[in-house]
């Protein structure tokens, strides 16, 4: 009965004030305070269900990989709430940022599932967010897919067979346009190819041609235009000044290995430096061609 009492007396206080003496009324979100409080004490019971999941025990084989266990107590915890497992982790928000920051408005093409390919390729969070980024570079359409034209713009590639075949290894769908999870797989398999560094060790000691640990302008030029014939001198300079990462006017080992890490579909331009070559493991080597 008091506490019948308080709440008439306490709703009465509120209904008796006069409008301009409670005008400073905080609101929360379109809700008075005086109606948010007279809900709250209105609201007498309140209705929680707990759900217990079944017991997961972790066979002989996976108590040795946590990992697996892992995976197995997600996919009973997905079951449970009737949703679907997805790999997504904290790198895909990572992502999801660049492109907020990037202008994008659709997130979805963004979103990869990063944890799987984290795990195949031990990708790290930075270098798929760098990868996004040569990506956005693309102009990637309202549904998240980039052309042949921008691709080969960006890369600062020549329209020719060598760029078609690198865009057709990328291209797994085959309908002419390539989306970011197919940039970002396609670079990370590349890149973390065992001999991927050898390769490019033997692309720069022998685009090298004086063995200065430098490679000039026209060595540069020399090189590249096996791989591409026809290249004009504007088009070696943009690709050569993308290569010298800090703007010396020559390319250095480190500049090398820094630019192929960026842009791993570009080791195909030196390709014919692989197949003059006499390495232990040639068949490696022709895989990352």
């Amino acid at each position: 009965m008091e506490g019948s009492l308080f709440l008439s007396n306490l709703v009465h206080s509120f209904l008796d004030t006069p409008y301009n003496q409670w005008s400073f009324v905080i609101r929360m979100g379109h809700i008075a305070l005086a109606t948010l409080m007279y809900r709250m004490f209105m609201q007498f019971h309140n209705f929680m269900e707990v759900e217990y999941l079944p017991v997961v025990s972790p066979p002989q084989h996976q108590k040795e990989s946590a990992a697996r266990f892992a995976e197995r107590t997600g996919r009973a915890m997905a079951s449970a709430l009737n949703v679907v497992q997805t790999y997504h982790s904290f790198a895909d928000y990572a992502l999801l940022s660049k492109a907020a920051e990037a202008g994008q408005e659709n997130f979805s093409p963004f979103m990869v599932e990063m944890a799987k390919i984290q795990k195949l390729y031990h990708l790290s969070s930075s270098e798929a967010v760098d990868f996004l980024e040569r990506f956005l570079a693309m102009n990637p359409d309202s549904s998240g897919c980039v052309k042949y034209q921008d691709f080969i713009r960006v890369l600062r590639l020549k329209h020719s067979r060598l760029s078609e075949n690198i865009f057709r290894f990328i291209d797994v769908n085959k309908n002419g346009t390539i989306t970011f999870k197919e940039f970002l797989v396609a670079s990370a398999h590349v890149m973390k190819l065992p001999l991927f560094r050898q390769a490019c060790d033997v692309a720069f000691n022998e685009s090298d041609e004086d063995k200065d640990h430098y490679i000039s302008l026209s060595e540069f030029g020399g090189s590249t235009s096996l791989a591409i014939p026809s290249l004009a001198m504007s088009e070696i300079q943009a690709l050569f000044e993308m290569f010298d990462i800090d703007g010396d006017g020559r390319i250095s080992g480190d500049d090398f290995v820094t630019c192929l890490r960026r842009n791993p579909l570009l080791i195909a331009h030196f390709n014919h430096h692989f197949i003059s070559k006499d390495l232990d493991a040639e068949t490696g080597l022709e895989e990352i061609v």
